[in-house]
């Protein structure tokens, strides 16, 4: 669907989602769909941990993404038509996703207890901070250091659940302006910075939701 110009669409993406392909995630695929709906979402990004998703809806939008174990930490790669492999700097690892038309993006960025990139440190400028990760500790430290290292240096902020079970999708999302509910026009909408960061944390309840996931997956 596409709207006269002047008219953009509001939508609401979870940016920061891991599935069962994931080691330490427990949501099916098949759920996201029914989950964005009920919770008001007009998609997400699939970002499992080191392998792309090639996962497709008619009902809402679904990204390709990838979240990418670079030495230095973590980098969220979208709309890429391939892989990028593990391993690498985060330096390289943005070019190898600039390279591929994708859109580059530091997730968590000044977590103390994950393996995140700094984001002062790169040499090349990816093109979206993550200043609200919802499975962030220390939360109200991390979120406001992100958001300020952002707004600094001009980047484009971003929003997403780093959800690994079902409960937890959409607890954060980012808000963009976008033309069309198409692939190419929602990146085109991230790419230009037309967006907007929004949510709250996981609750201690659903760490521990987590944690019994898993126990019962291992049965």
């Amino acid at each position: 669907m596409t709207l006269e110009a002047g008219f953009p669409l509001q939508l609401k993406l979870d940016l920061h989602v891991h599935t069962n392909r994931s080691s330490d995630a427990f949501t099916s695929p098949k759920q996201l769909a029914i989950i964005c709906r009920d919770r008001g979402l007009d998609g997400l990004a699939i970002t499992d941990h080191n392998v792309l998703s090639v996962d497709s809806s008619d009902e809402v939008v679904f990204l390709q993404g990838i979240e990418i174990s670079t030495r230095d930490g973590h980098i969220i790669g979208l709309g890429l038509s391939e892989s990028v492999p593990r391993g690498l700097s985060a330096d390289d690892t943005i070019r190898r996703i600039n390279n591929l038309g994708g859109i580059s993006i530091v997730p968590h960025p000044y977590d103390l207890l994950r393996s995140s990139v700094r984001p002062h440190t790169l040499a090349v400028r990816p093109d979206a901070i993550e200043v609200i990760n919802s499975s962030s500790f220390l939360h109200s430290v991390t979120w406001k250091r992100a958001r300020k290292f952002a707004k600094r240096e001009n980047y484009a902020m971003t929003a997403g659940s780093d959800s690994h079970i079902p409960e937890t999708v959409g607890r954060a999302y980012t808000e963009m302006e976008s033309t069309s509910k198409d692939t190419a026009s929602v990146l085109a909408a991230l790419k230009s910075g037309r967006v907007s960061p929004v949510g709250g944390p996981i609750r201690v309840s659903e760490r521990v939701r987590k944690m019994f996931h898993g126990r019962r997956e291992e049965n």
